[in-house]
């Protein structure tokens, strides 16, 4: 039975959370149009078993998986290949969605054809501190736009997407194994292969931060540094190739919005000749990957101030910061 949503949950030892999860989605009106894959990737905790219940409860929705760890873009591979739904969804395990607004998203995906849609989406340490983030200013509500006439296009991270999986199975997604962030590729390369987007004003997925362990917490980003610029010159040297892309103003805009966040993630460690010489080797490198994306970060806010200021110095104006921000600069949500 083809499904209207399949929904990818990565549950690598998530026990304390997934129940939550789950409880948000099977109190949906429209549980029957969905499938949902609790990818339990080698957790060592109750995660699978607690999934296992819920089927036993929703046979034809919910499907656990227990796999040899791989990292989290293999738990987008295992539901990709697997999935039935006309569209796609990522939903991390110690996350949740409000129901009433995904009743709201399902109805909609049931009757439109649209390539990538949009919601609104809440994030915050908690429900009573959660914050919308909107996409008003960028995108008319309830209206189906080409991506190559949005003059204006807003940064999307997962939280706020849902593909065609027709459009995701065009691209021949298929996402790195054992990387972090590898969210920014499943944002990023399936767009030269969408047409058509469209905005759904309503907070869907509940994006819970402050957690320990996190991969968006500073000690984390400290750890994987190198990962987030991996993946930063992958996107760099992918959209390299679709310049010519109708689509391509909104890969610029989100290349070079994480090309800043790469940047920053190298400005984390205590200012110093190596963490200098790190941030300018890099910086150089994405000058001969693409000049068009290294122009562009410059308009990246305060971030692009301070490339600026970098460059006109040399990188030696970096040196300016410590004062400042002895120990790195301040992590960001």
């Amino acid at each position: 039975m083809n499904k209207t949503l399949t929904i990818s949950i990565a549950a690598y030892n998530v026990a304390d959370y997934i129940e939550e999860t789950l409880d948000s989605l099977v109190a949906s009106q429209y549980i029957d149009d969905l499938e949902i894959f609790v990818v339990d990737d080698g957790g060592q905790d109750a995660t699978l078993s607690i999934a296992q219940d819920y089927q036993k409860k929703y046979p034809t929705s919910i499907i656990p998986v227990h796999k040899t760890n791989g990292g989290y873009g293999t738990t987008v591979n295992y539901s990709l290949e697997h999935a039935s739904g006309k569209y796609f969804k990522l939903l991390d395990g110690d996350d949740w969605v409000q129901t009433e607004a995904l009743d709201q998203l399902v109805k909609q995906l049931k009757v439109i054809d649209t390539d990538l849609v949009v919601t609104s989406f809440l994030k915050g340490p908690s429900m009573p501190e959660m914050e919308t983030q909107a996409y008003g200013d960028y995108l008319p509500p309830h209206q189906e736009l080409l991506i190559a006439e949005v003059a204006n296009p807003p940064i999307l991270g997962m939280w706020a997407m849902c593909y065609k999986t027709s459009v995701l199975r065009a691209a021949g997604l298929k996402l790195p194994e054992r990387l972090f962030y590898t969210d920014q590729l499943f944002c990023t390369l399936p767009i030269p292969f969408a047409k058509t987007i469209q905005y759904f004003d309503y907070p869907v997925y509940c994006y819970r931060l402050g957690r320990d362990g996190q991969s968006v917490s500073k000690e984390s980003r400290l750890k994987n540094a190198q990962m987030t610029l991996d993946i930063c010159q992958q996107l760099v040297t992918y959209i390299s190739e679709y310049e010519d892309h109708p689509n391509y103003i909104y890969l610029q805009r989100r290349v070079a919005s994480y090309y800043a966040s790469a940047l920053k993630t190298i400005l984390l460690s205590p200012m110093s000749f190596e963490t200098i010489a790190r941030f300018k080797a890099y910086d150089q490198l994405i000058k001969s990957l693409s000049i068009k994306i290294y122009t562009s970060v410059l308009t990246e806010g305060k971030t692009g101030k301070i490339i600026t200021l970098a460059r006109v110095t040399n990188y030696i104006g970096l040196w300016l910061l410590k004062p400042i921000y002895r120990n790195g600069i301040k992590n960001w949500g």
